[in-house]
């Protein structure tokens, strides 16, 4: 056998022997960049909850169980992110839903009142990536803190006043964790999958702890307490860059 073919088999039999070395160096011909920017579009879905609420001020009635209830909606997100390391990632983001809402038994003369509403996340992440930069496929655990705008257009509100309940936008502070995976396409291109829990406490939307009968008129409430967990689902590209 001529000594060039002896070396082309012998590299064919080294590449065949050896394919972790092989796959690792495919590895290194690409790595992922410093700093992030993704959009993401997916579902958004929270549990309904029934509170049972104290009603002063009516001897024929001291207390009823209000229903809020929450349609399942479209959520759209945008992130940026910056690489610490190998292995860490902070993330800042932003993430409007579409969840409408619903309000059941607030009152004897409102057994239901269905309203437009839309929730605005601003997180901010720590991240966990077990696997390092110049890997294609990195699986990730997130958490972090955030602030919450629960918001009822004003057509809404109007529509809920007519009937007597007053209504305004609530804010929280929330905590949020999840997990998910990038996956580097080519270079400075990546697709992402995100599963997020963010969980702020119940909001008010301006109506007190309890209900009452002032003067024959029904003022109504909720006797909130818990968490709401936003359940958030998304699918999302991204594109990466280093600082020059």
């Amino acid at each position: 056998m001529e000594p060039s073919y002896r070396r082309f088999a012998l590299a064919c039999v080294l590449g065949l022997a050896c394919p972790p070395a092989a796959f690792a160096q495919a590895d290194y011909s690409l790595q992922n960049r410093e700093w992030e920017t993704s959009v993401s579009v997916g579902a958004s879905v929270v549990r309904d909850f029934s509170f049972p609420t104290r009603v002063s001020g009516n001897g024929a009635e001291t207390s009823r169980t209000v229903g809020v209830h929450y349609a399942n909606g479209y959520q759209v997100s945008w992130w940026i992110t910056q690489n610490l390391s190998d292995y860490w990632t902070a993330e800042l983001g932003y993430i409007f839903a579409n969840q409408p809402l619903r309000f059941s038994n607030l009152s004897p003369d409102v057994e239901s009142l269905s309203l437009s509403q839309y929730v605005h996340n601003m997180p901010y992440s720590v991240s966990f990536n077990p696997v390092p930069l110049y890997k294609r496929f990195r699986p990730y655990g997130t958490a972090g803190v955030g602030l919450s705008l629960f918001h009822i257009p004003e057509a809404s509100k109007n529509d809920a006043l007519d009937q007597g309940i007053p209504l305004r936008d609530s804010w929280h502070f929330g905590l949020h964790w999840g997990g998910g995976f990038k996956y580097l396409v080519r270079d400075q291109f990546v697709v992402r999958m995100d599963v997020l829990d963010y969980m702020t406490p119940v909001p008010s939307y301006g109506l007190p702890s309890s209900a009452k009968v002032v003067n024959g008129q029904y003022q109504p409430g909720i006797g909130r307490n818990g968490w709401l967990n936003q359940w958030q689902f998304s699918w999302g590209l991204a594109f990466q860059w280093d600082e020059p």
